[in-house]
């Protein structure tokens, strides 16, 4: 009871010290919150984040449906490409998905795999050996880094290629870090990246916010917030880079339940940790089952099929 509680009052500290930094940048009018690097308000606990990687690593399988659609798809675009990009960096998402799947494609000779978790890079690692990437890349030099996607250790004008698949959405300052890629890339590079975005989760977002409703009388975030079409647009062109282009591609996955769904987010890293989120748990702990049961039974009353 006693580390709970200590847990918890730190979590009332941090909550109260987000929220004054989110008060004061907005008072000033709310220009520093657009600011290229600026770092008043963390919506992310990337900690967290590397916590739930670092289990993903171990927990997750070498095969997953969506990540391989979705890397292939994003690696597509190479094969469009009639330039070669000696230099390529494979920056934080999938991984181990995007190093399979490269089979030659862009003319790479050195791809450097970065990632925040070190236990990611140890999986990607052994999964290499494994799936015969050396078989398919023999020719391709490889390289791990274990770092941040906010904070890039490359040199300005070193890379020809960076390829971020399912990454870059657990960003907090995501006009800097794609500042950071643009300066990284030599001026003939080429930054190629996924997201989740738009309506995705859709369904379960209306299901969670109905049950709090229902259950709490308010709602909290569950689901954390994505970027829509026209703001990854904006966002490419204010970090310099140019000829953006944005594409969307919808993909329909059917679960069993709810709890499939959780378990499956779960094993691959995408577990929900916005810093504003542990407050409400805490507040709202006794509630927390009955909501996630009402959350159930409405996804199943309007979404099955």
């Amino acid at each position: 009871m006693i580390a709970a509680a200590r847990r918890g009052s730190g979590v009332v500290t941090r909550i109260e010290e987000f929220a004054r930094r989110f008060l004061v940048a907005f008072s000033s009018g709310g220009d520093r919150l657009d600011e290229v690097g600026d770092r008043n308000v963390d919506i992310f606990d990337r900690s967290l984040k590397r916590k739930h990687r670092d289990r993903a690593a171990w927990l997750k399988g070498t095969r997953d449906p969506l990540l391989d659609l979705v890397t292939e798809n994003l690696l597509d675009r190479l094969d469009d490409c009639t330039h070669k990009f000696p230099v390529a960096l494979n920056l934080g998402g999938a991984v181990d998905h995007v190093k399979r799947s490269i089979r030659g494609r862009g003319g790479i000779e050195r791809l450097i795999t970065m990632d925040m978790s070190k236990d990611m890079i140890k999986k990607t690692l052994e999964s290499s050996s494994l799936d015969g990437y050396d078989k398919f890349n023999k020719n391709i030099e490889s390289l791990h880094v274990i770092g941040d996607e906010e904070f890039l250790p490359f040199k300005s004008g070193s890379l020809d290629l960076i390829i971020s698949c399912l990454g870059l959405h657990w960003v907090n300052d995501l006009p800097g870090a794609m500042t950071q890629c643009r300066m990284a890339l030599k001026p003939d590079g080429l930054f190629l990246a996924s997201m989740y975005g738009g309506d995705t989760l859709r369904e379960l977002r209306i299901a969670c916010t109905a049950a709090q409703l229902e259950r709490e009388g308010g709602v909290s975030p569950r689901i954390s917030p994505l970027a829509q079409v026209r703001d990854a647009g904006n966002l490419l062109t204010r970090a310099g880079l140019a000829l953006p282009t944005v594409d969307v591609d919808e993909y329909t996955v059917n679960y069993p339940s709810v709890t499939n769904m959780d378990c499956t987010y779960h094993h691959s890293g995408s577990s929900f940790y916005m810093l504003l989120a542990f407050f409400w748990l805490s507040l709202s702990f006794i509630f927390l089952n009955q909501s996630f049961m009402t959350a159930k039974a409405i996804t199943v009353e309007l979404f099955s099929r």
